[in-house]
């Protein structure tokens, strides 16, 4: 109940503030990724901006610890570096192809890994400066059909966020401790202005860790892990105007777990221990064009490289199990991807538009190779069929906006798929062929210069993935695509000078609808993949932010309901309802900021089958930053959290594991 008090009070707060316009507010951040750049605010979408000040003080281990308290957004599985997937808008849930139902990107470079009792997504938040999370299917349009959680867009650093002025160069050094898990970060950053407009980064890391312990004081098994993890980045601008940009980067991150547990989505010592080696690296170049003098050209021609490895070996049962699941094995993503797409942009007395037209591909080849035994007579593992995924992509988006009020957003996109399995797939057909269709209409109207409302209508389809189609217990080659067709709206507000000068209010509230036809599912691990019918989320998400010269504030609320109609039972992939409430003070003469945040979780229980319910809970954490402006030890950083304050016992609903129990952070940083 408080919860829901509480969220009512939120939305009281957004609607009872007056008046005007000036200080940046966390939902007055610009959004890339929805099209042509836009305040959050006025973005006629679900959309959540995360920052680099953000990244720093949340003081992550993971880039889940930075996305979980998002609304809509869980990060889920484990609080393992080997266990973390997500969930947006209730749509992620591990070992069921999920992962192909959300979007995660980095630096425009689509990630993906799926492997049973595995997380989805390796790397370490250092490397990063940003993170975009578009909620909903509408995203399909631009990032590719099957999006019907959303995307995650995630950017790494640039010299120019260190290079200050006409600095030619610029050192970075951080260090990071916590108590529960013994943990510790070293992130070493150089950035170089050698000649105009040539900016060169390279940043280190190394990162580990121990056992964490929950609340009860009960170390979770397999948490311990060390990490080294780097980036090198350039980006040159030429050209009279320097219209013509070349950026290219390369990004690393590797672990070796020896006698680890099996299960690094949740605690089962059923699976016993394996030794493991973790690579993820990804590789981009592009090209991009915009003169000064033909708005109707903004190129930008964009290839990447992805690849994920998982070598694992010396299982504990490799001897005592016919299962494939213990086999030495080597696992792998690699990823080529291209995309050549263009932004024109017109405008005349009432009214601009932004035309953005597009073409991509994508050749992604999956392994899963052990050595030919009894166990394994091809050399291929039967639940994970390697192959070859091809596919082809063109859409279309448009911008209009008029009168300075109304904007109409009408897209669509056209993607086709080939899937051709290994040859250690032993089933009759050598591949798969399908089309997926994903248009939109969205709009925001700005009523006045305080209130806005949006909502938009899209649908999009979830192609049958290699799993679905060639698993040789489940494989099903008469698979439909899944479809979605979701349905939101919202109103957003926006004020500015309201009790002090310069401060500024503003919130957004979103409700949707997203039904899902010929959902893919099984009824268990060896059960064929089948369509089976509708299923209907439905959900309420409000954010907001308060920003003054001494004060600060947010809050995150979401509600969740899920079934399947067919059954009428509840989807387990529901989070549990949560608000967050974030205070704050400032004081900057001192140039020091504090402040608490309490995450208000309810219990979940509309759940089925064997799905375990969860408790509410309520956590609280503390934070403060000192960065000294000027005098000697300017660019000077030191962060101080406490997380989990009164050491809470608790399990997120959609996570394996109880939740790191009372934890003490510290940072030091220093620029040079």
């Amino acid at each position: 109940m408080r919860v829901y008090i509480a969220a009512a009070a939120c939305i009281a707060t957004a609607v009872a503030l007056p008046a005007d316009a000036q200080e940046a507010t966390r939902l007055d951040r610009i959004v890339i990724s929805a099209g042509k750049e836009k305040v959050a605010i006025e973005t006629p979408q679900s959309v959540s901006v995360v920052d680099q000040e953000d990244l720093e003080a949340a003081q992550p281990t993971t880039i889940g610890d930075v996305l979980t308290d998002l609304p809509g957004v869980k990060a889920i599985g484990s609080e393992r570096v080997l266990g973390e997937s997500f969930n947006i808008r209730g749509i992620g849930s591990l070992g069921s192809a999920d992962e192909n139902r959300l979007i995660v990107r980095v630096d425009g470079a689509t990630k993906f890994h799926e492997q049973y009792r595995m997380g989805s997504f390796f790397s370490d938040p250092e490397l990063y400066k940003g993170v975009e999370v578009l909620r909903g299917p509408a995203s399909s349009t631009l990032y590719g059909s099957g999006a019907l959680g959303g995307v995650i867009d995630v950017t790494t650093k640039d010299a120019a966020d260190y290079l200050k002025g006409d600095d030619k160069y610029a050192f970075r050094q951080k260090f990071e401790a916590h108590d529960n898990e013994s943990g510790f970060l070293t992130s070493s950053i150089f950035a170089a202005r050698p000649v105009d407009d040539l900016d060169l980064l390279g940043a280190f890391n190394y990162r580990r860790a121990g056992e964490y312990e929950d609340g009860d004081g009960n170390a979770v098994t397999g948490s311990d892990f060390e990490a080294p993890s780097g980036l090198l980045k350039g980006t040159y601008r030429f050209g009279a105007d320097k219209e013509h940009k070349l950026r290219a980067s390369y990004q690393h991150w590797e672990t070796e777990d020896k006698n680890d547990n099996y299960s690094q989505t949740n605690t089962s010592l059923n699976f016993g221990y394996i030794d493991r080696e973790v690579r993820d690296q990804t590789a981009v170049l592009s090209y991009g064009y915009t003169p000064a003098n033909n708005p109707l050209i903004d190129l930008e021609v964009y290839g990447s490289y992805s690849n994920t490895e998982v070598d694992q070996y010396n299982s504990t049962l490799k001897n005592t199990s016919t299962s494939q699941l213990f086999q030495d094995t080597f696992y792998a993503y690699e990823t080529w991807q291209a995309r050549v797409e263009n932004t024109a942009s017109f405008s005349g007395q009432s009214y601009e538009n932004h035309l953005i037209t597009g073409v991509s591909t994508a050749f992604q080849t999956r392994t899963a190779d052990t050595p030919v035994s009894t166990v394994s007579t091809t050399g291929g593992i039967d639940f994970h069929p390697g192959g070859e995924t091809e596919q082809y992509g063109v859409y279309v988006q448009d911008e209009l906006v008029l009168w300075d009020k109304l904007t109409l957003i009408p897209g669509i996109r056209l993607d086709h798929q080939s899937i051709t399995p290994s040859s250690s797939v032993s089933f009759s057909q050598d591949s798969v062929e399908n089309t997926a269709l994903s248009p939109k209409l969205a709009a925001h109207y700005q009523l006045n210069p305080n209130w806005g409302v949006f909502g938009s209508v899209s649908y999009t389809e979830r192609l049958p993935v290699l799993d679905e189609l060639f698993d040789a217990n489940s494989g099903n080659l008469n698979l439909d695509p899944e479809q979605s067709f979701n349905v939101e709206g919202g109103v957003a507000a926006s004020f500015r000078d309201i009790a002090l000068d310069s401060d500024a209010f503003t919130a957004k509230t979103t409700l949707f609808r997203n039904e899902v036809e010929n959902l893919i599912e099984r009824e268990n691990t060896r059960a064929t993949f089948y369509n089976v019918g509708q299923a209907e989320i439905v959900g309420v998400e409000f954010e907001a932010s308060y920003e003054s010269t001494y004060f600060f504030s947010r809050a995150a609320y979401t509600m969740i309901r899920g079934e399947n109609t067919e059954t009428d039972e509840d989807l387990n992939s529901i989070p549990a309802d949560e608000l967050v409430l974030t205070l704050g003070g400032r004081l900057p003469e001192q140039d020091l900021s504090f402040g608490w945040r309490g995450v208000f979780a309810a219990g979940q229980d509309k759940v089925s089958g064997t799905t375990l319910t969860t408790n509410g809970y309520t956590v609280h954490n503390l934070f403060a930053s000192w960065k000294p402006s000027e005098g000697v030890m300017e660019g000077t950083e030191v962060r101080f959290g406490v997380e989990n304050l009164l050491d809470k016992n608790y399990r997120e609903h959609l996570s394996g594991d109880n939740a790191a129990g009372r934890t003490f952070r510290i940072t030091l940083a220093r620029q040079f």
